[in-house]
């Protein structure tokens, strides 16, 4: 990546690039005379997005009498996550604005959950549903409405994506930071990234461990630093390469510090504070539990607060209370098993390798999740979990039942589990007056749990923040936006600061 892509005018020329996105973002994309018809009418407006000559993405618009509907936004999918759909978007209605019109109008797939919160952060709203609308009787369409364009609410709203976008069509700033690089060493992955702003991702890099200690059945410390120790600068070249710059151009340097495996973390550390002393820029020492809370603002940056997080990962199982910027409550926490230990320690017990969360989501997709009643541990007690009963409760279910179908074994044990967590983050939601829930960790990235969270929020009237799956587990672009608000709010870290393997969450 060079930089934030150009946004300018569709031309001919372009249509080869978008037709190439269009095939690999949408099931019937349109075809070469429907794109030269839809670029040489006045009326329809579009936009490509340019990374030097490259396009990465487009958007486009009709207008009828006073209204724009928003016809298609398309993004590379390895570009996606950079905030390039949101320019496209902003620059359509700056157009629609200065146009005259009035109210704006688009139609997304109800599955699409992330592309419809990409458009309530304008100020759409759900209208109405289109059955059928899409490629299948069952793929139903979403009309989306934005009621007053020209109403002092959306110019204020423009204005702060604007102000914290920028390039953006319509901004009169540039931001004159290069970036934090993060570095991430706390367990089984080495991960650099670089990143502008606390929200702007310029590179992410990750290179993960998963195979080197699947034959173990699970993270040998040792065998993580070593593979640290052999993979830090290349990956962290990598991230500069991508973010287009030179590592002397950096901010900051910011590294995980804890909590996590002592000697993984250290290399990450040492790492951070020798480039930062070579480029002489500021060294910031990152907790890891933190930087979770914090991956959600990077693809939902306007998050209004206090938000219940769910932090749920293979170590720690968290309730936290986001109260305001790097401001925390933790509300409640694992007393024996973490909830991704659990799905290990039973992956493991059946015979499914590890790690065992992505293998017992995979199985439960076929399985009957209500075919085994596992018990829901603490469900009404306080906010603290435990899984270690439900996990001792699936072990001896198949001692006792050894034709049991492994499907529904591990589909009824994902269903208890899930139904612990959301519950009780729904729970203190209500009882804390939270505006939205969010999913937060390497377990968010199991499917009934993401859609567990999504099914109560549209319930309760909560705004649901589900993370793509590559912000689910450990990554450096988490650990640089932290930094960026940490350097502000604290200065920069001493360099004696060591690695703390015990270390936990700062609250308020």
């Amino acid at each position: 990546m060079t930089g934030k892509p150009e946004l300018v005018a569709m031309t001919s020329s372009h249509v080869d690039s978008v037709m190439a996105i269009d095939s690999r973002v949408y099931a019937r994309p349109w075809s070469r005379s429907m794109w030269i018809k839809e670029i040489e009418d006045a009326g329809r407006p579009h936009l490509v997005a340019l990374d030097g000559s490259e396009v990465v993405g487009h958007a486009g618009s009709m207008y009828a009498l006073d209204e724009v509907h928003l016809t298609t936004v398309a993004v590379l999918p390895e570009r996606q996550g950079e905030g390039i759909a949101s320019d496209l978007v902003l620059a359509l209605l700056d157009q629609a604005v200065r146009a005259g019109s009035s109210a704006a109008t688009l139609e997304v797939r109800a599955a699409d959950r992330r592309t419809q919160r990409l458009y309530s952060r304008f100020g759409f709203a759900p209208a109405g549903v289109r059955r059928g609308y899409y490629t299948t009787p069952s793929d139903d369409g979403i009309i989306m409405w934005l009621a007053d364009l020209q109403s002092p609410e959306l110019a204020r709203r423009l204005d702060e994506i604007r102000s914290r976008t920028p390039g953006a069509a319509g901004s009169t700033t540039q931001s004159t930071e290069q970036g934090i690089l993060g570095i991430e060493t706390s367990c089984d992955e080495t991960a650099a990234a670089v990143v502008r702003g606390g929200r702007e991702v310029l590179s992410s890099v990750v290179s993960s461990q998963i195979e080197i200690h699947a034959r173990f059945g699970g993270v040998v410390p040792e065998v993580a630093s070593r593979a640290h120790v052999e993979s830090i600068l290349p990956v962290v070249g990598a991230a500069l390469t991508e973010a287009g710059i030179d590592g002397a151009d950096v901010d900051a340097v910011a590294a995980t510090h804890g909590p996590g495996l002592v000697g993984a973390l250290l290399v990450g550390v040492s790492a951070a504070k020798a480039m930062s002393l070579v480029w002489e820029v500021p060294f910031i020492g990152i907790n890891h539990l933190e930087a979770h809370l914090y991956a959600a603002f990077l693809e939902e940056p306007d998050l209004e607060m206090p938000l219940v997080v769910l932090l749920v990962s293979g170590g720690h199982t968290m309730l936290i209370l986001m109260e305001g910027n790097l401001q925390y409550r933790v509300l409640g926490s694992t007393l024996d098993d973490a909830a991704g230990e659990a799905f290990d320690k039973v992956a493991r017990h059946i015979g499914l390798g590890y790690p065992g969360g992505p293998i017992i989501d995979r199985l439960s997709a076929k399985g009957d999740r209500d075919a085994i009643r596992f018990p829901r541990a603490m469900m009404s007690d306080g906010w603290d979990f435990s899984f270690s009963g439900v996990k001792t409760s699936v072990v001896n279910h198949l001692r006792h039942n050894p034709d049991t179908p492994i499907e529904d074994l591990a589909a009824s044990f994902q269903e208890a589990v899930a139904d612990v967590l959301v519950t009780k983050a729904r729970r203190a939601a209500r009882k804390y007056g939270a505006r939205g829930l969010c999913l937060a960790g390497g377990v968010a990235a199991n499917s009934r749990l993401r859609q567990s969270v999504i099914d109560v929020c549209e319930a309760d009237g909560l705004r649901a923040f589900v993370p793509s799956r590559e912000m689910c587990t450990d990554n450096a672009a988490m650990v640089a936006a932290v930094a960026w608000h940490r350097l502000r709010a604290d200065g920069p870290s001493p360099l004696d600061l060591g690695a703390d393997p015990s270390l936990r969450l700062p609250t308020s």
